[in-house]
């Protein structure tokens, strides 16, 4: 029989192991253990020199002071209680002060790397959270800060003085405390927003956050990634679960409003039923493939929704009740608002709010009606004291949105999530055809399959794949983009970072423009970004840019804080009904010369529609535009061939 060696360096260690990784109180044990040993031994070995260390008691106490102070190494006298003494004071230097220094500093450490990780619950009533750091995380919070009506309207209506913002991200850094400050529309007042670690689809983490005392919790989805079982809108269904689950715990508790953001347009009635509170679900692939489409066939129109939805410095749609305006008409009402136009109404219905937009001037005003208005600021929408004249009108005809009729050739260069919505888009556009190019790197076969998922495409649309790496140019040229009326490029969904995806839709603009240089057509080019900071980076060339996170940050910050946009903003986007559409001068009957835009506001209620600004082509070949929306009621526009009106139409 083989004897086992005796391992008890080993065990000891191992011992010495598991005490220590429990913590600073088991670190501080071993130390006093270490402490008393060195003193008991110390004591021994001077003890027999006699006095005054002649006694056990009185000999361990002498080696514990020398171990603890060396102060007392002076005092001693003798060669062999000298050379203890020292011996015994460096042992103190090291065990006893280097070890209780080193365990304290990194039990401090620890204490606030925790701090800082955000790991403490929260205790906050009437705050509003944000569940997970995503790139459209940041610009929530900035729209959320600076927008001064709607978030002095929220704390109202919450009973509460001061906004409390907290952010749940997978892991706080001291970077993501940085990127808040750098933000320009936050800077200083970074301070004021709350980080806490976790994950949205953890329960315990969404207490952390104190979830069930909320006022309101976004949701927003990852916008780029490529995950084939976990995507990301199963995260915000879990997460969604997660807080019903919550607040079925917590009876009589009022359940926070949630405005959560689904990709995939399938999954939004899942989303509704996964959480029993109020909620507002905005379809993020929905929304871009409808700006994108709305684009295509009125260009020029991304400048408008990107003044509209985004935290624009000129102007941005407003909703607001007044009850001393019921029983008035329309017309009454806008002669009370001199600096902002009223595009019409949110009415609540038995199924929630119902926008009506365009409306005619005798339409008369209900008590709870809230007038959606285009304004600069929050002062505009302020109600005058003195109502002005009220426009006179004299009604002409309503004129038809016309449909293209000719096919419209469309190429798509790269492939993101937002593409299958987009074919469907382009399907509800009845009386219109399609012949669309898709050329990107992505295999023919997992294309195919992502558009399998949508309604099976009208005839009137046709899509053709071809396997193109567009920054190569020679690549590039072989799909012949002269040929086309539209081209499109978009950021690719399977790189992860925001700079790489958008610096190859760039390049690949670039390459783009090298090549529609000597065609004689030029066809109209916009581009899909999905960082807000490289739109400096193409100004100065010919194209148009829709920045989606930007967009849907705004959508999804407003909504959170007046609810009712959410209905307001389906109504601009879907097909039918009210539209953002643009007029040539001539079909109001205009010719060349001015119009002051109180003249034009009444010359197109006479056509049944609500003008909202002038857009210019300042330079074709620099793709220059100016655009003018809501000036005041004085200013005299120029009305030339380079001039489209602006103006909302209501299209059946």
């Amino acid at each position: 029989m083989r004897i086992k060696k005796p391992r008890i360096k080993e065990r000891f260690l191992f011992l010495l192991e598991r005490q220590f990784v429990k913590g600073a109180y088991y670190q501080l044990l071993f130390v006093a253990a270490a402490i008393g040993l060195i003193s008991v031994i110390g004591g021994l070995l001077v003890m027999p020199v006699g006095a005054p260390t002649a006694s056990f008691n009185e000999a361990v106490w002498w080696a514990f002071l020398r171990l603890s102070d060396p102060g007392y190494l002076g005092d001693d006298e003798g060669t062999w209680r000298r050379f203890v003494s020292t011996i015994v004071t460096v042992l103190g230097y090291v065990v006893f002060l280097g070890s209780l220094v080193a365990i304290i500093t990194t039990w401090l450490n620890r204490k606030i790397r925790n701090l800082e990780q955000g790991l403490t619950p929260v205790a906050a009533n009437n705050h509003v959270i944000i569940l997970g750091w995503t790139n459209r995380t940041i610009h929530i919070a900035a729209e959320i800060f600076h927008s001064v009506g709607r978030l002095r309207r929220f704390l109202k209506l919450h009973g509460t003085r001061s906004l409390r913002l907290i952010i749940l991200s997978y892991d706080v850094t001291p970077d993501h405390v940085q990127e808040l400050k750098d933000n320009p529309l936050i800077g200083n007042r970074a301070h004021e927003i709350i980080l806490r670690s976790g994950v949205a689809i953890d329960r315990e983490h969404l207490k952390r956050v104190d979830s069930l005392n909320a006022a309101a919790i976004i949701i927003p989805s990852q916008a780029n990634g490529q995950r084939e079982f976990v995507t990301p809108d199963v995260e915000t269904i879990k997460a969604l679960l997660s807080l019903n689950a919550e607040s079925e715990n917590a009876m009589g508790r009022k359940r926070p409003f949630v405005v959560a953001e689904i990709q995939d347009e399938n999954k939004i009635s899942a989303a509704y039923r996964a959480y029993s509170g109020p909620i507002e679900v905005v379809g993020s692939n929905t929304i871009i493939s409808r700006l994108l489409a709305q684009n295509i066939r009125h260009h020029g129109l991304s400048e408008i929704y990107n003044e509209l939805l985004s935290r624009s410095l000129n102007n941005n749609l407003f909703a607001k009740e007044y009850d001393a305006l019921a029983g008035k008409t329309i017309a009454e009402a806008k002669s009370y608002f001199p600096k902002a136009i009223i595009a019409g109404i949110i009415r609540m219905a038995e199924d929630g709010y119902k926008p009506m937009l365009n409306l005619r001037g005798d339409y008369l005003l209900e008590k709870n009606d809230r007038l959606v208005m285009l304004a600069k600021n929050q002062e505009a929408i302020e109600m005058s004291n003195k109502p002005g004249q009220v426009m006179k009108v004299e009604p002409v005809r309503a004129l038809p949105v016309e449909d293209q009729n000719q096919v419209t050739r469309i190429l798509i260069l790269g492939w993101n999530h937002h593409i299958p919505s987009l074919i469907k888009e382009f399907s509800t556009y009845e009386d219109e055809q399609y012949e669309i190019v898709m050329a990107s790197l992505r295999s023919v076969e997992s294309r195919q399959k992502d558009l399998e998922l949508i309604m099976e495409t009208a005839d009137r649309v046709t899509v053709k794949h071809v396997v193109v790496d567009y920054v190569k140019e020679n690549e590039l040229r072989t799909v012949n983009p002269g040929q086309f009326d539209n081209i499109l490029l978009v950021s690719s969904d399977l790189i992860e970072d925001e700079e790489e995806a958008d610096a190859r839709t760039i390049v690949g603009y670039i390459l783009l423009e090298e090549i529609l240089d000597n065609v004689e057509r030029r066809p109209q080019v916009l581009l899909e970004l999905a960082d807000p900071n490289n739109e400096s980076l193409i100004k100065r060339f010919k194209s148009e840019v829709i920045i989606g996170p930007k967009i849907l940050s705004h959508l999804l910050a407003a909504i959170a804080l007046r609810r009712e946009l959410h209905s307001l903003y389906n109504e601009l986007l879907t097909v039918g009904g009210a539209e953002i559409i643009f007029r040539e001068p001539s079909e109001y009957g205009l010719t060349k010369g001015e119009i002051t835009f109180r003249d034009l506001e009444a010359l197109a209620e006479g056509f049944h529609e609500t003008a909202l600004g002038t857009y210019r082509i300042v330079n074709r070949d620099e793709g220059t535009i100016d655009l003018i929306m809501n000036p005041d009621r004085n200013t005299r526009l120029k009305i030339n061939d380079t001039v489209s009106l602006v103006v909302i139409s209501t299209v059946y």
